[in-house]
């Protein structure tokens, strides 16, 4: 076998390798995503629908973690002060409130940062194990 050939063996297989690695490390990151998320579940959804997708081949792949549910964005990424006005009715009513009202003066929501704190913290870790997986070819 030609050094050349060895050289193309040993690269398939390190491609090969790769994906299977990004996808063991899509899954630690959704894994820890879910355990650093410091927000208090009421339903749990938004803590199980955290998920984590590998896309790509051969050298170049792509990991994305993100939320499942619509309010996904603001656990993340928290909001700003905002009004609530009733969409269908003529006012806004929940048990506990002392009568209707027209709207709510919302203070906002403070960021939890559970996917963000997780890829910042664990990303140079990950990056450095692949780069030490690539150095031996």
């Amino acid at each position: 076998m030609s050094i050349l050939s060895d050289l193309a063996e040993r690269l398939n297989r390190k491609k090969y390798g790769f994906g299977t690695i990004c996808q063991a490390v899509g899954v630690q990151l959704e894994n820890d995503s879910k355990t650093n998320a410091s927000w208090t579940d009421q339903t749990s959804n938004a803590r199980q629908l955290i998920h984590s997708k590998v896309s790509g081949g051969g050298a170049s792949y792509n990991i994305n973690v993100a939320h499942g549910v619509e309010y996904g964005g603001i656990l993340e990424e928290g909001s700003k002060a905002h009004i609530i006005k009733p969409k269908n009715k003529k006012a806004l009513y929940w048990s506990g409130a002392a009568h209707p009202v027209k709207q709510v003066n919302h203070p906002g929501t403070s960021a939890y940062k559970g996917i963000k704190s997780t890829m910042q913290s664990e990303v140079p870790t990950i990056a450095e194990k692949l780069a030490k997986y690539w150095s031996d070819l």
